[in-house]
């Protein structure tokens, strides 16, 4: 199988592989040691396999309900229709309704996680209660950027977690991070007190198309493929997107970004409390996930 941007074939040479972290053989400091030097952290296996099954068929029956999904639901197969709209005033409320499913909210703001992170900061962590389900059709992909125009508003302090549940190899659209991308000056220079929301002008995208940024800065393009209860974390320059998901199968790719913090630091409003606004104000309607799954996304 090839991976595929925005329908290139990236050259099997710029791929590599990313390196595998496990919690329970790193001290703290290993564990802050690997994710200074590599920009990351791949742990696999970090959820339960029963929570992570529970919440995605939870999930994926909501999705059924709407007629996105084929039955059995559980097979995760696109149908490539949607009553989403016909169902539903609001798309904003049906997806918080959706990413606030009590099985999934038991994983990404859980004590299993909670302790992950506090092991990384040296202090007690937190999650933000505004997260970012992903649910990904064919031919969708996240074009590459970093987070830090989102999350850094109040603290730079703040990590990104990655998790699986599903399957996703290849053709699926995993997610990639630039090798070394971490310690780019110029991405940092960049992007460093940029606000998405407060620098309109800018974009987080980055422009440049993936495999020549690769090849200009003489770096790989890191995958992997994943299992559910996967979680990948990464900082906030971290350079990453997503492969296209272009499998025959027409299996949807489930993610969920959650991102934590020190507890101690001050904590950005629009993600945290009952009511959190998002990165715009405009609630969990401004998510891409809250198109029905057969509608093109925005790219921000």
């Amino acid at each position: 199988m090839e991976a595929l941007i925005n329908g290139v074939k990236v050259p099997s040479t710029l791929l590599g592989l990313l390196k595998e972290t496990s919690l329970k053989n790193k001290s703290d400091e290993q564990l802050r040691n690997s994710l200074n030097n590599d920009g990351y952290l791949l742990l696999k296996d970090a959820i339960d396999k029963n929570d992570i099954t529970k919440a995605r068929n939870d999930i994926f029956e909501k999705l059924n309900q709407v007629d996105e999904l084929e039955n059995p639901f559980s097979e995760g197969i696109s149908s490539g229709r949607s009553r989403r709209d016909e169902l539903h005033k609001d798309r904003g409320v049906f997806w918080e309704n959706v990413s606030n499913t009590e099985s999934l909210r038991k994983i990404t703001n859980g004590n299993n996680l909670k302790g992950v992170f506090s092991r990384i900061f040296g202090t007690s962590s937190i999650g933000f209660d505004f997260i970012f389900l992903r649910a990904v059709s064919g031919g969708k992909f996240t074009h590459m950027h970093c987070d830090a125009g989102f999350f850094t508003r109040k603290t730079q302090n703040v990590l990104t977690c990655w998790l699986v549940f599903t399957d996703i190899t290849i053709d699926k659209g995993p997610l990639f991070i630039i090798e070394g991308s971490h310690k780019f000056s110029d991405i940092k220079t960049k992007y460093k007190g940029f606000d998405v929301d407060i620098h309109k002008h800018m974009k987080a995208t980055i422009d440049t198309d993936p495999i020549t940024f690769a090849q200009q800065r003489n770096s790989k393009i890191l995958t992997a493929q994943f299992r559910p209860g996967d979680a990948l974390i990464f900082g906030m320059y971290t350079v990453h997107g997503t492969f296209e998901n272009y499998a025959d199968d027409k299996k949807i790719r489930l993610t969920c970004d959650i991102r934590f913090q020190p507890n101690n630091e001050l904590k950005d409003p629009r993600y945290f409390g009952p009511n959190p606004t998002g990165t715009t104000g405009a609630g969990y309607g401004e998510l891409n996930s809250a198109r029905p799954l057969n509608e093109d996304w925005h790219v921000r």
